[in-house]
């Protein structure tokens, strides 16, 4: 799907429409996008556990102070395969980067490596892998979590002596093991067929920093967590986090988030449990990091990112150009605009040779990545229900107003509705003081049904009820508009999952 940033930006070509079509009044003048500068600070936001949250960090920086120190510290690897068959690219500037939290020690004392309960374990292995899409222009992210015990298939590689080994099925987290970066990433590419742009690797100590700089996080749990640190004979290693977590919510530092995010021992559904846990950590980081000044101090901040760079490890590629990018890319992104899911999973688990694992739906998960390289909404509403409805699209006629300076908005969003079978009555330029970001479903008392499928089309509307209304339902298309949501259907409102994609969004209560 286009957005609204597709082009140049300049006076919206959309013609007011005529009294007779637009009753409150056609805008005058196209409304000008708010300044970079003044947002970043705050709208940058520390959103993924570890490592993408310090690059974010950096970035947000970047027009303020200088970096090159920064940038000195941070590991750079040869991390991609030059002599495989990669998927090829998905929409011409978008954004695919695949977050590690490596399980690595380095750089912890055994006092640290006791304090954070993470053991001495040599080697390193990915203790949690996220795919981060970001569609073209900016605005919206996808975050998916790919759990470590998912049952995929490893190409072949080469091993450290130069030997062929063939393609196999085997944990997820063993491609990283076994091979490091380099086959993680060819495993992800060949499971998902999504090509990977980048790559950030944060270890513990990395995360635990990032998250102080912050000033820690609130995190809320239904019900306690006991996860004592005990050992266990059948591996003859220590498990568990040693996190102790009243119920309700409560403020984490660097170490107890470092605790939250990996816990898994004390809850039946294991990695499951743990992944749903995480996802509600980085919506509260995120949420932290939007609502208060913590990214205000830069001398300090400074000062922590500067240690916390060396524990991140990015492709060779991936430099002072490409986070400035990646900055201004999220510059204005809300917490509303980003879903956060995992991969869709067949029910329960398998016993397999290489012990319990989960298996992709074999429906879901390709329909979930071929949406990322097409760029087009995933999954549902924001509650994670299916976006079913009772009044059908084409007995809805439709005002599609531009709210933005973007030239020919309103046509290109008339048309995606259009092609979702919605009846458009007119289109034009939205009435002046409509705000240039929110999408806005404006409608009159006779129309709360038909407005409830508008806004199902159109996730992340702001549905406004004007009493003194009857015309057509107006549809305000500003900055944040990133597609249309297809819409069923039913006799019946339904609480179904639908598209068997749970979605929730990073401006959710972390309590939900």
């Amino acid at each position: 799907m286009t957005g609204p940033s597709d082009g140049p930006r300049s006076d919206s070509d959309d013609q007011p429409l005529p009294p007779h079509l637009n009753p409150r009044g056609a805008r005058p003048d196209t409304v000008g996008a708010p300044g970079k500068r003044k947002r970043s600070k705050k709208r940058i936001a520390a959103w993924i556990a570890g490592g993408l949250a310090a690059v974010l960090v950096i970035g947000a920086v970047t027009g303020v102070i200088a970096i090159d120190s920064l940038l000195s510290k941070i590991r750079h690897a040869d991390v991609f395969c030059h002599n495989c068959n990669r998927p090829s690219g998905g929409v011409v500037g978008d954004l695919n980067i695949l977050v590690v939290g490596s399980d690595s020690r380095a750089g912890l004392t055994r006092a640290q490596q006791n304090s954070l309960h993470v053991g001495s374990d040599a080697g390193r292995r990915s203790d949690t892998m996220i795919l981060l899409h970001i569609p073209r222009g900016g605005g919206r992210a996808v975050i998916i979590s790919l759990p470590r015990d998912s049952y995929v298939t490893i190409p072949s590689h080469r091993d450290a002596n130069g030997r062929v080994i063939p393609a196999s099925h085997n944990k997820l987290n063993a491609a990283y093991s076994i091979g490091g970066p380099e086959l993680a990433i060819q495993t992800v590419e060949a499971n998902t067929h999504v090509r990977i742009d980048h790559y950030i690797e944060i270890n513990f100590l990395g995360f635990v920093k990032i998250v102080n700089a912050l000033g820690g996080v609130t995190v809320c749990t239904p019900t306690p967590i006991h996860d004592p640190v005990r050992y266990d004979p059948a591996t003859h290693g220590y498990v568990g986090s040693g996190l102790e977590l009243g119920r309700g919510k409560t403020h984490i530092d660097g170490a107890k988030a470092l605790a939250y995010v990996r816990a898994r021992e004390f809850d039946p559904t294991a990695d499951i449990g743990r992944i749903k846990r995480q996802q509600k950590f980085m919506s509260a980081l995120m949420q932290e990091a939007t609502s208060t000044g913590t990214l205000i101090d830069l001398p300090k901040l400074y000062s922590v990112l500067s240690a916390v760079a060396s524990s991140l490890l990015t492709d060779k590629s991936f430099g002072a150009a490409q986070i400035k990018r990646l900055a201004e890319n999220l510059h204005s992104m809300s917490p509303a605009h980003v879903q956060l899911l995992t991969v869709p999973l067949e029910a329960g688990s398998r016993t397999t040779s290489v012990g319990n694992v989960v298996v992709w739906d074999p429906v879901l998960a390709p329909q979930l990545f071929a949406d990322l390289t097409r760029d087009r909404p995933v999954g549902g509403p924001e509650s994670g229900q299916a976006a079913k409805v009772t009044i059908p699209p084409s007995s809805i006629p439709l005002n599609v107003l531009n709210a933005t300076s973007t030239q020919g908005l309103a046509r290109r969003v008339a048309d995606q509705l259009s092609g979702d079978g919605f009846a458009i009555h007119g289109t034009g330029n939205a009435p002046a003081g409509s705000s240039p970001t929110d999408v806005v479903i404006h409608y009159g008392p006779d129309r709360t049904d038909s407005a409830k499928t508008v806004a199902a089309a159109l996730p992340g509307a702001k549905l406004v009820l004007d009493s003194s209304y009857s015309g057509p339902i107006e549809v305000l298309v500003g900055s944040s508009f990133h597609g249309v949501q297809r819409v069923k259907v039913v006799a019946t409102p339904s609480s179904g999952s639908g598209s068997g994609i749970s979605v929730r969004t990073a401006a959710q209560d972390v309590c939900s």
